[in-house]
This record gives C-alpha cells, sequence and structure tokens, in this order.
C-alpha cells in the first residue's frame, strides 16, 4: 500500500456553508425581552442587566462582521475549486484566505480590491459609518473585557472639576453623549445604548447590500431574510 503524501493538495469535490451570524439578531430580540424580568434592584440583577447589555452589543457586532464576510465571499464563491498549480489558482485561494481571517481593520482594503472603494467612501450616510466605527471599538473592549475607568481631576487654578472616561471607552462615550445618550457616570450598559447599537445593524446590511452586485445577491438575500424576518424587524426598547 503506498502511503500518500502529506503534502499532497486535496482536490475539493463540494462544500457547504451555513451562516452563523443570521441567528443573532433573534437572539438580540430574545435578550432584550428577558430584560423585563431583571427589574429588581439587588447587585445580582444589576449586574446581570449589565451583562445581558454587553451580550447585545457583542453580538450586533459579530452580527455585521459575518455579513460583511457572505459580501465579499460572494466575489469568490468558486475559489476554492481553484487549481493550486497556477499563479492565478494560488491568488484565488489566496484572496479566499484572507477574507476568512479578516478582522474589521482588514475589510476597507478587502472592498477596496473588490468595489474600488472602502464602503465607509461609499455609504453616504456618514453618522451611519461613525456608529458603526464605534460600534467596533466598543466590541473590542468589552470582548476583551476592559475595566470602564471614570477620572476626575481638579483644574487649576479655579479649581474645577475635570471629569473623563479612560482609555479602551474614551472615545465609545464622547460619541454617546453626542447622541444624549449618556452623561458623566451613567452606566455605559444601559438598555437604551444597547438597543442604539443594535438598531445599526439593519440600517447598515440596508446600506452595503445595493453596493453588491444583483448577480451575487441572491443567498445574501436570503441569509438577511432569515436574520431578520419580515414581521420581527421592531427592535424592543425601554
Amino acid at each position: 500500500m503506498t502511503k500518500k503524501k502529506d503534502n499532497l493538495a486535496k482536490k475539493i469535490t463540494s462544500f457547504s456553508d451555513n451562516a452563523i451570524w443570521t441567528t443573532y439578531p433573534l437572539t438580540v430580540k430574545w435578550l432584550q425581552e428577558q430584560r423585563k424580568t431583571m427589574e429588581s434592584f439587588d447587585i445580582e440583577s444589576i449586574e446581570l442587566h449589565r451583562g445581558v447589555n454587553a451580550t447585545i452589543i457583542l453580538l450586533s457586532a459579530a452580527c455585521l462582521e459575518g455579513f460583511l464576510v457572505d459580501c465579499l465571499k460572494s466575489y469568490v464563491a468558486n475559489n476554492r475549486f481553484a487549481a493550486r498549480d497556477t499563479f492565478e489558482g494560488r491568488l484565488d485561494h489566496d484572496f479566499l484566505n484572507r477574507i476568512s481571517t479578516a478582522t474589521f481593520n482588514d475589510f476597507p482594503d478587502l472592498f477596496r480590491l473588490t468595489l474600488g472603494n472602502p464602503l465607509s467612501a461609499l455609504i453616504s450616510d456618514t453618522d451611519l459609518i461613525e456608529g458603526i466605527r464605534t460600534l467596533i471599538n466598543f466590541r473590542n473592549g468589552i470582548a476583551h473585557a476592559r475595566s470602564v475607568i471614570h477620572q476626575s481631576s481638579i483644574v487649576e487654578p479655579e479649581g474645577d472639576e475635570d471629569y473623563e472616561i479612560e482609555h479602551q471607552y474614551h472615545d465609545v462615550h464622547k460619541y454617546l453623549e453626542g447622541k444624549n445618550l449618556i452623561y458623566g457616570q451613567q452606566n455605559l450598559f444601559s438598555d437604551k445604548i444597547a438597543d442604539h447599537f443594535a438598531s445599526l445593524i439593519k440600517s447598515y446590511i440596508d446600506a452595503v447590500l445595493p453596493l453588491i452586485p444583483t448577480s451575487q445577491t441572491m443567498e445574501l438575500n436570503m441569509n438577511v431574510s432569515l436574520a431578520y424576518p419580515a414581521n420581527k424587524t421592531k427592535q424592543v426598547t425601554k
């Protein structure tokens, strides 16, 4: 019996692609409903409430990134079948690998290759773009469990008190203040803040989809319909 070479390239004959991001919007909606059962003000309930809202923010960001990866994959649907013994084939596999391992910071270059420009240059709603950037910044802090640190100091010679939030959440706090969603040392993980970021995702998806060639959007549209059923898209607010 001949032993197979470990480095022998396998020839892909078929594959399936089952999106996970499509499950997140309905999960977010369920979490929003669960908050109604957390009305007590003991420390355990307060911490649980904050944790639920942090999870809503995490899932919202993950949903967005999953959708964007699917948009990019629509350009290379058949790349995994490309032969690896040609320059073009190796480029196909390399680009597919770049998409599969991309972080949010990689998306501008990847969409520049596919669309000619990064999404931020193609979407006219600058307020939406700012909100999405802030969401990703917020998500990064939560994902690494960074503490929210409030700092105050006395400004001489008047002796006025100066207040700011430190490091990871500084820009997030500034954005939320501009939206009148927070002031001073108020809770960064309130219902209205979590719901604000969750509400941005469908708007962003609706802004991106028309930029993708129609011939590539059938599966994307199906996944969006799974994520946001027509009769269940209304966000729960408090």
